[in-house]
């Protein structure tokens, strides 16, 4: 009878962390990205600051193949997002319903290359355009044994000044907890 109660026991302890509530983690970091006329996403970090709120912190960089000295793209992303309603399921999955909010910077360097006949010569032009990201909408964030996050979200997202867009957009990210 001992050895069964110990045994219990100790598959209770080992079981519990694999199966506990997801909503208690508080931070999170993992890749993600909010697809749009104007594309963000990258490595975020997540800090849950109370049971409603949480801000994430995005930063992406693609560098150019030749030199990998100056960025091509390149964006930072700020959200805040308010948790609406949260669940678990049978202690396995949980989930919130949130709202969210993004602010952040897109930057890309587009080169053009043309072709001069008198000189015989190619010559590059490169172009910097720099862009301020909105985004709001609604998401959802399922929470699978207590460590794997996958938030899904949707919404609207605008940029300006130089490339100036409004549309909807869409996001995933995967990210571990704790």
């Amino acid at each position: 009878m001992k050895k069964i109660i110990l045994i219990a026991t100790t598959l209770f302890i080992i079981t519990t962390g694999l199966f506990a509530n997801g909503l208690e983690n508080k931070n999170a970091i993992g890749i993600y990205v909010i697809g749009s006329e104007e594309s963000v996403g990258g490595l975020q970090y997540e800090r849950r600051f109370s049971d409603l709120v949480s801000t994430k912190f995005g930063v992406f960089a693609f560098y150019n193949e030749k030199s990998y000295s100056e960025p091509y793209n390149m964006s930072f992303t700020v959200e805040t997002d308010f948790t609406l309603f949260e669940n678990n399921w049978k202690d396995k999955i949980s989930s919130r319903l949130f709202a969210y909010g993004l602010v952040g910077y897109a930057g890309k360097l587009d080169h053009t290359w043309s072709y001069d006949e008198l000189s015989e010569g190619s010559t590059k032009t490169e172009t910097i355009h720099n862009n301020a990201v909105l985004s709001a909408g609604f998401g959802f964030d399922f929470i699978f044994f207590d460590h794997l996050s996958v938030p899904v979200q949707f919404g609207f997202m605008g940029t300006f000044p130089d490339d100036p867009q409004v549309g909807f957009c869409g996001g995933i990210a995967l990210r571990y907890t704790w």
